[in-house]
């Protein structure tokens, strides 16, 4: 009554124009009609405008949703039973009496049935105190709602939204919020994006690819036209699986614990594989036709394909036993391998050779020998020497290496100056542009001697030298050398100063350059100027005393006569070593690598020390003679010296087994010494007594 009172009065104080205003909302029923606090209340009717304020027992309520037919509220806290009213400041419309209950418990999750799932799959929540209604379940995992497919108090079915991750479920009702106790652990929505190969043979291995799948081998069970097929390997990404022996072709389908099923559109083509049995050529050049012989081909050269060393080769005709195609152009060496009716590719055994045109581009040297190498530079040359015939001027050249760029040649004999031509076993051939110069060029055969110092003079015996001596010239390490004179089959010469070791070469104008066989080996200058002493007996010390020696030790050779002697010291300046037991004396030669061998001027004697046996008489005065007997003596006075007690003992004669001296004025009881040049010395064993001279006759 109260509200058709207002609606009247506001008829009358309305302007004109307002009595056209927009008709009045109407409301049909309220759903639900009773709930707690929190319950969300649809007032279900038409005409609904913004312009209308909610109220709830005359208390303002912010609406959550306003449509024409729908405005949605939830019961505010504290609410009593009452009426939800539409107003706008003029005009009121209200609804049937909405009780409010007692507020319900939150709900409660238990469990989550299955623990893991994907995007798309079903997953059930145990629990309590969930809303009768499945509409009155708000359920979420992290911030994406989960639709709810059906419920009661105790379980919800809902679907796991795309997009969600690992994380706990949320209920909410008018009652509350809950959280699962244990996280669902989401993984990848199940998806085939495709398998390959599209086809295969009965008992071949297909891999799936996509996302979603069980890690785990027993986790994925696989159907091919809803027949099971054993799982190989497994990951999340991809799944490999054996093609049964008698399999027909059809769809997969894959299933994994989550509860997800994922089936393929495409289909699998499940045909016997290609077999090839023969290829010809099994080498060629681009552009050439190439014939695969085989078994289970396609006559449709659209279900076709062939590659050579990985690259499509175009298909001119096709039969079940025989397929032909044309080498690609940019073909490179490899497997040829096949593809028939989807099924392959399937691979020959060895690679098929792609030729490539013989060219010669380039040859070195320009000129040459018989016997010199030359390097021939092109293309298509065969990796076998023997496949690669090269004839200078129609004579046969050994090839000594080829790759398929470069062919090493030399140049045969009886060859006269010409172009290079090059035929290559099932590849052509080719000639070079230029001509090669044929030359005798000069041959040094022997260099006498093959070591010397610096202006010693060498002699270069060989042939083809020339006969004008103004079209040669020698090096030595490309050092200019000169030349002392000159025939057609021996060169003198002299060592240039600041020469190193090497190779001569004689340089002929238009000949060429010949080199020597051997290293000249450059010797430092020796000096050898005095052997001190010049004769000794064994374990004499004897010095070589000159310039230019070789200062390691270790690195010294020295000879006398045949007997090779260690040195035990060495300098520039000296070299000293023992006589060694067994010498017999001879030259003495001193060696050293790089460095002059020097000889002795004069032989080195080997002498035999003095043997002093006696001494007669015992005793005597000045003046008088002793004889002194043993050997080794000698028959030279001049070597001979004889002391007594330190004083000479002047020589009256010499043989080799007797001395005899004469006693000195001033000699004075001692040891008798004899000495000999180059041989050392002897002490007689016992001293001898000299004695007063006689008295001089008295005076008459």
């Amino acid at each position: 009554m109260r509200n058709r009172i207002a609606f009247m009065l506001s008829l009358a104080t309305l302007a004109p124009a307002a009595v056209y205003a927009q008709p009045r909302p109407m409301i049909e029923h309220i759903e639900p009609t009773a709930g707690p606090p929190g319950t969300r209340v649809r007032i279900v009717g038409r005409g609904f405008q913004r312009a209308y304020r909610v109220l709830f027992n005359e208390h303002p309520v912010t609406a959550a949703e306003v449509l024409p037919e729908r405005i949605t509220v939830t019961v505010p806290e504290g609410a009593q039973t009452g009426r939800w009213v539409l107003s706008n400041g003029t005009d009121e419309v209200e609804t049937e009496v909405f009780r409010v209950t007692a507020q319900e418990p939150a709900p409660v999750i238990t469990a989550l049935e299955p623990a893991a799932s994907a995007p798309g799959a079903e997953v059930t929540l145990r629990g309590q105190n969930f809303a009768a209604r499945p509409i009155d379940n708000t359920v979420r995992i992290g911030n994406l709602a989960m639709v709810v497919r059906s419920g009661d108090t105790t379980s919800l079915r809902v679907i796991v939204p795309d997009g969600a991750r690992t994380g706990p479920v949320f209920v909410r009702t008018s009652g509350g919020e809950g959280r699962s106790t244990a996280d669902l652990a989401v993984s990848e929505r199940l998806v085939i994006r495709e398998f390959v190969p599209a086809a295969v043979s009965p008992g071949g291995h297909v891999v799936l690819r996509g996302a979603g799948f069980a890690p785990a081998l027993a986790g994925n069970r696989v159907t091919l036209n809803g027949r099971p097929v054993r799982v190989l390997r497994a990951s999340g990404t991809e799944v490999e699986v054996e093609v049964p022996v008698d399999a027909q072709g059809g769809t997969f389908a894959i299933t994994v614990p989550a509860g997800a099923r994922y089936e393929t559109a495409q289909r699998l083509f499940v045909g016997a594989a290609p077999a090839i049995r023969e290829l010809s050529p099994v080498r060629a050049a681009p552009g050439s036709r190439l014939t695969i012989r085989g078994t289970q081909f396609s006559a449709d050269a659209a279900r076709v394909a062939v590659t050579v060393g990985g690259r499509p080769a175009p298909v001119v005709s096709a039969a079940p036993g025989e397929v032909v195609v044309t080498v690609p152009a940019d073909a490179q060496t490899g497997r040829v391998a096949i593809t028939a009716n989807g099924i392959g590719p399937v691979e020959w055994a060895t690679d098929f050779m792609v030729l490539v045109p013989v060219t010669v581009a380039r040859f070195e040297p320009r000129a040459g020998d018989v016997s010199d190498r030359v390097t021939l530079t092109g293309t298509g040359f065969s990796t076998t020497p023997d496949e690669n015939q090269v004839t200078l001027n129609a004579q046969r050249a050994t090839v000594v290496s080829a790759t398929p760029t470069e062919l090493v040649v030399e140049v045969p004999a009886g060859a006269r100056s010409g172009q290079w031509n090059v035929a290559v076993t099932g590849n052509g051939q080719s000639r070079s542009h230029d001509p090669f110069m044929v030359t005798l060029r000069p041959h040094v055969l022997a260099v006498e001697p093959d070591r010397g110092i610096v202006g010693a003079r060498v002699t270069l015996r060989g042939t083809n030298f020339p006969t004008d001596r103004a079209l040669v010239s020698v090096r030595l390490n490309g050092q200019e050398v000169e030349v002392q004179s000159f025939a057609r089959e021996a060169i003198e010469l002299t060592v240039p100063r600041n020469a190193q070791t090497g190779r001569f070469e004689v340089v002929a104008r238009l000949q060429g350059t010949g080199r020597a066989p051997v290293d000249f080996t450059v010797l430092s200058p020796v000096t050898l100027r005095a052997v001190e002493p010049p004769a000794a007996p064994v374990n004499t010390v004897v010095t070589l005393r000159g310039e230019g020696f070789e200062p390691d030790v270790a690195r010294v050779r020295l000879r006398m006569g045949t007997l090779v002697i260690r040195p035990t010291r060495s300098s520039t300046t000296e070299v000293v070593f023992t006589v060694p037991r067994g010498a017999r004396g001879g030259p003495l030669v001193l060696e050293a690598d790089g460095r002059q061998t020097v000889t002795s001027a004069e032989p080195f004697a080997v002498t035999v020390a003095p043997v002093l046996t006696t001494v007669t008489p015992a005793q005597g005065a000045p003046g008088s003679r002793i004889t002194l007997r043993g050997r080794n003596f000698g028959a030279v006075t001049a070597n001979v010296g004889v002391t007594v007690g330190g004083v000479a003992c002047p020589v009256a004669s010499v043989t080799p087994t007797a001395v005899v001296c004469e006693l000195a004025a001033e000699s004075h009881t001692g040891p008798v010494v004899l000495s000999l040049s180059n041989a050392g010395s002897v002490t007689a064993r016992a001293p001898f007594r000299v004695l007063a001279p006689p008295a001089a006759p008295a005076a008459h």
